[in-house]
């Protein structure tokens, strides 16, 4: 009997029910976009492009386990930065196996070429891809090479050409491969073994026998060969680029952290248009109480003419979802955010994870929503103004409410404490809960903060509204439950965007400032193939130069003594030269010399030594960021920032632990007199030296932060699209509040008042919300911001890059302007007795 109502009532509300309608809408495609980038970290299928011959491929495992004080394995894994390669005798222990052919080791070699970095192979792996001979021969000497057809074209050369590749000269044995094959050259084993460093091999690719079980097969190699990821089908492709690996944590996270944001923003939304509908329709309501509904009836009508629209907006919202996903998944690659090998996986789990949330989302936040209507009237049928009831639009907060509000508003000052006490490169972990909280207990409280607030901002409206300041102020109060959705709309503008791009900005500039005030050196030399020491000193001889010294960056674990500090990520690892380290970095050093790094030693902070109780001439365990793990001497301490402390280690030992085995940078201290003529005298001594490059502090800075750099568009792409779906629920919530009063602004016209003068009114009215929503939002935004700020530069008073915060509210006062004249124009159109006419 219900159900021909509720179709009734959505086809004569439809224009009020579409704001919820978008709102699902959005919410479904966004949900589908965060659960399609977590089943791709899952997933993480990678189809392989030099080793699609290959049904097995084994790598060294991905991610490092941590270990306990004891020294025991736990189940906390972390991403090794580096490329974990494979001990040599796992090609023995794989052959060995029943049902195996052959195991053949691979090795991928990052090679400077006349036009820039790349890969090479070895040339018994090329039978294990699309790389067949088509002219000449095999490499049969270490000083020649096989390049495919794309790389002869890019470097214009044929068999029997020669090619300068860092720094040696090979001859062009043969082409193979097809126009499409990987842009690739492959040396003979012997010199790629040799140009590996120690031998270990990037991966190995298992051969079966004829008709034996892949699944068998893998499920020994698993069982007998220990530290090793056994990879097939499309996943196979990790072992070609180990960043497709280590993006299973970065699009899980991302995935995860932006489907609760986009589900918090959506619960929010429906949960305040579903309010702003009860409480406009409380008439509607009390008429069906006096015509024999019960309250419970009323409010599962309301309920499922909102799950009606919910679900068609759910439907409208997946399809949408589709080229969304891919859109943003190409922003990704495009930017080196993820690699180009991974593969979308938009399966059938995100279209079900997306209808079920969003719609029991929406189901929650409409019961939620509608309680009011149990506590309708029978008599409220017979008022004649517009205003709320008592009962079913009161601005009075909930007992639930408040609870709940005032627990998510502690819950906001606990997550900013918090954030003002974690280290600087973690404060991100709090801040960005601490905006979603806050904005949680605006939403709650959001009437009794326009109540409170309202005599506050009195002179706003006499500035605005002059003699009708008072009318607008009276309006605002008497209608706070209905317009307070609009507050918590624009609070969840500001204080979303605020709270993270600002917070975010913060950090990544201090972690900027920090790395770069460790280092004293005036230029970086970008050294694509790897400078040996030849270079290194050749460099240092240069006239002008003062000092050269090798730089590599990477990452890595203390394991004994047991190290508490860095158990949710590696500690920065830098390798210099030993005899330079001094005169290219600031750090001070406070015991030993860092004269003594080299061979397998360790410098590390002051602090850091303290806690461990280590002391000049003590060994640790260290275990590097390709899996590798030895036992280090320390020779030095020195004086670190806190919160961004990095250890030094000599660049020869840390270099042959990376994943291009070589040193990429060198950091130059010139004499001040002729910085400019030292930098010309430098590019002549290295114009011999494929790709090198000579950049400034600048460039050391782009040098030391590539990583922040990344994480920091992700996260501002994320908190973008998540303003963008808040942004458009302020564009609903303020025309359906403003087009539900035409009753109301024609019964204001018939008394006297003149268009004008009704505008001004409502213009007004909107500007107390706007001032109300925005100062909420900048009070939401200070619980993330102002910690930030305490936790990287022990100061309440941080330069805030306030650009961002004015563009927010430009974003803001475009959306709010318009809308507010075009929904008053349109409120307004008809003169007031037709408007009555049509209420009536």
């Amino acid at each position: 009997m219900m159900w021909p109502l509720v179709l009734s009532g959505v086809r004569r509300r439809l224009a009020a029910l579409s704001a919820i309608f978008m709102a699902a809408m959005l919410g479904a495609a966004l949900v589908l976009l965060s659960g399609s980038l977590f089943e791709t970290g899952i997933r993480l299928a990678a189809p392989p492009k030099r080793l699609t011959s290959a049904p097995i491929v084994l790598i060294g495992e991905p991610s490092y386990r941590m270990l306990d004080e004891r020294g025991r394995p736990t189940t906390d894994y972390r991403p090794y930065p580096e490329r974990h390669r494979l001990d040599p005798a796992v090609i023995g222990t794989t052959a060995r196996i029943d049902g195996v052919a052959a195991g053949v080791p691979v090795f991928l070699l990052s090679v400077a070429g006349p036009t820039g970095t790349l890969t090479g192979q070895n040339w018994t792996s090329a039978a294990l891809g699309p790389f067949a001979l088509t002219e000449g021969g095999k490499p049969a000497a270490d000083d020649e090479i096989v390049v495919t057809p794309a790389l002869a074209r890019r470097l214009r050369t044929a068999p029997g050409d020669t090619v300068r590749l860092a720094d040696a000269t090979y001859r062009v044995a043969g082409i193979a491969g097809d126009p499409d094959s990987p842009v690739t050259l492959f040396f003979t084993d012997t010199r790629a073994t040799a140009l590996s460093g120690d031998g270990r091999p990037d991966a190995v690719a298992v051969l079966p026998d004829p008709g034996a079980d892949i699944d068998r097969i893998t499920a020994r190699i698993a069982a007998s060969a220990d530290g090793v990821r056994v990879l097939t089908g499309d996943q196979r492709g990790a072992a070609e680029d180990p960043a497709v690996a280590a993006s299973r944590t970065s699009t899980i996270v991302i995935g995860a952290v932006f489907g609760g944001i986009v589900l918090v923003v959506l619960a929010t939304v429906v949960s305040a248009l579903i309010s702003l509908s009860v409480r406009q329709r409380s008439r509607e309501i009390s008429l069906l109480r006096a015509s024999g509904a019960t309250g419970r009836q009323a409010r599962r009508l309301i309920v499922a003419e909102t799950m009606i629209v919910s679900l068609a907006g759910v439907l409208t919202g997946l399809v949408l979802g589709v080229p969304l996903t891919t859109l943003v998944f190409t922003l990704l690659t495009g930017n080196g955010i993820v690699p180009d090998m991974l593969s979308l996986s938009i399966g059938p789990l995100p279209f079900a994870v997306a209808t079920a949330t969003t719609l029991l989302v929406t189901w929650t936040a409409a019961r939620v929503a509608a309680r009011p209507a149990l506590r309708a009237r029978a008599i409220d049928a017979l008022r004649e103004a517009d205003l709320p009831s008592s009962r079913v639009g009161s601005s009075r907060v909930g007992p639930l409410r408040w609870i709940l509000g005032v627990l998510f508003a502690l819950g906001t000052v606990a997550l900013a404490v918090l954030t003002s006490l974690m280290s600087p490169a973690l404060t991100s972990a709090t801040s960005g809960p601490a905006v979603l909280t806050g904005s949680i207990a605006v939403a709650l409280l959001a009437p009794a903060v326009l109540r409170a607030v309202l005599p506050l901002l009195r002179g706003v409206a006499r500035l605005r509204a002059g003699s009708l300041a008072g009318l607008a102020v009276h309006n605002t109060r008497a209608r706070a439950a209905e317009t307070a959705t609009v507050v918590t709309s624009i609070a969840l503008v500001v204080g979303i965007g605020a709270g993270n791009l600002v917070a975010q900005s913060i950090q990544l500039q201090a972690q900027r400032d920090a790395s770069i005030a460790s280092i004293r050196a005036d230029l970086v030399v970008q050294v694509p193939g790897g400078a040996d020491e030849k270079l290194i000193h050749q460099v240092s001889t240069v006239e002008g130069v003062e000092a050269a010294s090798a730089f590599v960056t990477s990452g890595g674990w203390i394991e004994h003594p047991y190290d508490p500090s860095h158990r949710d990520r590696p500690w920065p690892v830098r390798g210099v030269t030993a005899d330079a380290a001094t005169k290219v970095l600031t750090t001070p050093v406070v015991t030993g010399s860092l004269s003594g790094l080299t061979g397998d030693t360790i410098a590390l902070p002051q602090a850091t030594a303290e806690t461990l109780a280590l002391a000049v001439g003590d060994t640790l365990t260290f275990r590097f960021g390709d899996g590798a793990s030895a036992p280090l001497r320390l020779v030095a301490t020195y004086a670190d920032r806190s919160g961004y402390e990095t250890l030094l280690l000599p660049h020869r030992l840390l270099a042959a632990h990376t994943s291009s085995r070589h040193v990429p940078q060198l950091l130059i201290t010139v004499h001040p007199e002729n910085p400019g003529e030292t930098r010309q005298a430098l590019l002549s001594a290295l114009a011999g030296t494929p790709g090198t490059t000579v950049g400034d502090r600048t460039a050391i800075e782009t040098v030391l932060n590539q990583g922040a750099g990344v994480q920091g568009t992700v996260n501002s792409l994320m908190v973008a699209i998540t303003i963008a779906y808040a942004a458009i629920a302020v564009v609903n919530t303020l025309g359906i509040s403003i087009l539900t009063r035409r009753r109301e602004l024609a019964l204001l016209r018939l008394s006297g008042a003149t268009r004008r003068q009704v505008r001004t009114t409502l213009t007004t009215e909107i500007l107390l919300l706007t001032t109300t929503g925005i100062t909420a939002g900048l009070i939401v935004a200070a619980a993330a911001i102002i910690p930030t700020t305490t936790a990287t530069s022990g100061t309440l008073l941080h330069p805030t890059p306030i650009l961002t915060v004015l563009s927010l509210l430009a974003v803001v006062t475009s959306l709010i302007i318009p809308v507010t004249l075009a929904a008053t124009h349109q409120a307004m159109r008809k003169t007031p007795a037709e408007t009555l006419a049509i209420s009536t």
